[in-house]
């Protein structure tokens, strides 16, 4: 569950399934307690940053390559099959920096480590244009949230660093050592910026970048659908049936099953270890909220005490028992790794994210022998004649925040930020995501950069993306069907999703006791589901949740769900 803050003008829902929008919500801060602040739908263009909203004002890029696919509504991508020929530079200005050494505190979703700075001739072309010395602290995802904390507590910080999601005392933290962005980019300011002017709304409030009125952050923006069940279409199209669809939770076990050669070291699914994501999917299959359903009474129940959510734990115990979970996860520790495994054909489905992750395995994939394609397995419900259920993403990735500066570092820093959110087929887009022509991808005859071995590693794996990045579209250079697919997947899913009522909420409990508190419940949940403790133990485990602040953090919430109809 993520933070945010809200306005008094109500709640924006989704036009399918009627689940509140992130963009409607609002933060609360663990200092203050319960008290709404900042309007979060996008701010009256007469507001000034610093006055009666602290997010920036959208003002979206209107040059640009018409789309092959334009966007079906808001909560759509604009898709591409071919990328613009002749890109144009979108930087016109001086360059972004000052010539000075720019650190960030970052983590990185890319398979392998990048190309380092002083061999990576397009790494320094970016910090060539930047005039800047931009370096990255990249730290392991498994790592990441630990040694984030160690940074937290003390006060040796970089220029920019990386917030995840479920931060504790994030709120505390952004007041007492990270810069106040609401001079430079709230309201109307932020037309200094223009391309973090363009960043969709929601992804500034879902993130809760704004904390008390002050905007402390800057997205990472991503699209709504959330994760996907990938296949490795040679296996699963030749055994199973080309683009089959389970019927229901009993037809997709007999597929696992069917896929399951333990003989030959290839499994089903992923390994559930280390993966929650999992759990969620199988959960939205069942048709359980995603962490919270929000009741017409206004009362707030977490997935966990739903009968959905305990059918689907009961259902996954079945498939444990059965086999079908790739056995070996020492190896995996993360969704990152296990796409390396995937491509390997280890397994034959995994639970993976819309967008990046399934570019990484459809650029990694059919360079494989034998090949790997991934697709998408359509949205099915576990009970024959049931609504299927998409479980929403959160529409960011994390967040960017700045050590507090003089006003002149951090307008440098933002000017940095806005650089590296260079629109989608401009010049800088094609180095940040590619790299450099001729070492990195040669040009096809219809314009589209055709990558070579290096690019991955001089360019998608240096974490650009993880400092912010221009609003996602449908497409990805080598890939001439990725466009459609996703496109496809879009309107497939975006008509059933729900999304979390409370994204972006916030709570004096939440923001102290919701990490370790969720991070229990989750353990003893992968036990249940192992086979490590009974089923029997399933109703304990949720008790536990509520006595130990599950209940007060409902509470609180409740309480700015309804100040927020008021």
């Amino acid at each position: 569950m993520d933070h945010l803050e809200v306005s008094r003008r109500g709640f924006i829902r989704l036009a399918s399934g009627g689940a509140i929008a992130g963009s409607a919500l609002a933060l609360l801060s663990a200092c203050s307690g319960l008290v709404p602040t900042t309007p979060t739908s996008p701010p009256a263009a007469s507001t000034s940053g610093g006055g009666a909203s602290a997010y920036p004002n959208f003002y979206p890029v209107t040059t640009g390559p018409k789309p092959d696919f334009p966007a079906a509504g808001p909560q759509y991508q604009n898709g591409f099959i071919n990328y613009p020929k002749n890109p144009p530079k979108s930087w016109s200005k001086s360059p972004p920096g000052t010539g000075s050494k720019v650190v960030s505190y970052t983590n990185t979703g890319a398979p392998l480590p990048p190309t380092p700075l002083d061999q990576n001739p397009a790494w320094q072309e970016v910090n060539k244009q930047l005039n800047a010395s931009v370096d990255f602290q990249i730290i392991s995802q498994a790592d990441y949230p630990t040694k984030l904390g160690t940074m937290m507590a003390g006060n040796d910080l970089t220029d920019f660093i990386l917030i995840g999601k479920n931060v504790q005392n994030l709120t505390a933290f952004l007041k007492a050592k990270t810069a106040d962005l609401t001079p430079y980019l709230g309201g109307d300011a932020v037309k200094d910026y223009p391309n973090l002017a363009a960043i969709p709304t929601y992804s500034w409030t879902n993130s809760a970048c704004a904390r008390d009125g002050k905007l402390y952050m800057v997205p990472i923006s991503r699209y709504q659908p959330g994760n996907m069940l990938i296949k490795n279409v040679q296996v699963y199209d030749t055994e199973i049936g080309k683009d089959y669809t389970p019927r229901d939770a009993d037809d997709f076990k007999r597929i696992l099953v069917a896929l399951t050669r333990p003989q030959d070291n290839r499994y089903a699914l992923a390994p559930i270890s280390n993966r929650p994501d999992i759990v969620q999917f199988i959960s939205s299959l069942f048709g359980a909220p995603k962490n919270w359903r929000l009741g017409s009474d206004g009362k707030l129940t977490r997935d966990v005490e739903t009968p959905e959510y305990k059918d689907s734990i009961a259902y996954m115990r079945d498939l444990v028992a059965a086999g079908v979970f790739y056995p070996d996860a020492s190896g995996i520790p993360n969704v990152t790794v296990a796409r390396d495994s995937f491509i390997a054909t280890k397994f034959v489905l995994d639970n993976q994210s819309y967008g990046n992750a399934w570019q990484d395995d459809w650029t990694r994939g059919p360079r494989q022998n034998p090949p790997v394609v991934p697709a998408a397995v359509a949205p099915f419900a576990a009970h024959a004649g049931q609504q299927p259920v998409h479980h929403f993403g959160d529409g960011y990735y994390g967040t960017t925040t700045l050590k507090q500066a003089a006003p002149d570092r951090i307008q440098e820093l933002l000017r940095i930020l806005d650089w590296v959110a260079a629109p989608f087929g401009s010049q800088e887009d094609l180095l940040l995501t590619t790299g450099l022509p001729d070492r990195d991808y040669t040009v096809d005859p219809d314009g589209n950069p055709v990558p070579t071995q290096l690019s991955n590693l001089d360019a998608n794996s240096v974490p650009w993306k993880y400092l912010t990045q221009h609003p996602q579209v449908a497409y990805w250079p080598g890939i001439p069907d990725y466009a459609r697919a996703a496109i496809d997947y879009e309107k497939a899913v975006i008509p059933i999703g729900l999304q979390d009522p409370t994204i972006g909420l916030s709570s004096p409990t939440f923001e102290k006791l919701n990490v370790p508190l969720s991070q229990t419940l989750q353990d003893g949940i992968f036990d249940v589901v192992a086979g490590r403790r009974p089923l029997s133990d399933y109703d304990q485990i949720t008790r536990d949740w509520q006595t130990n602040g599950g209940n007060q953090i409902r509470d609180e919430l409740q309480q700015v769900i309804a100040a927020n109809k008021t």
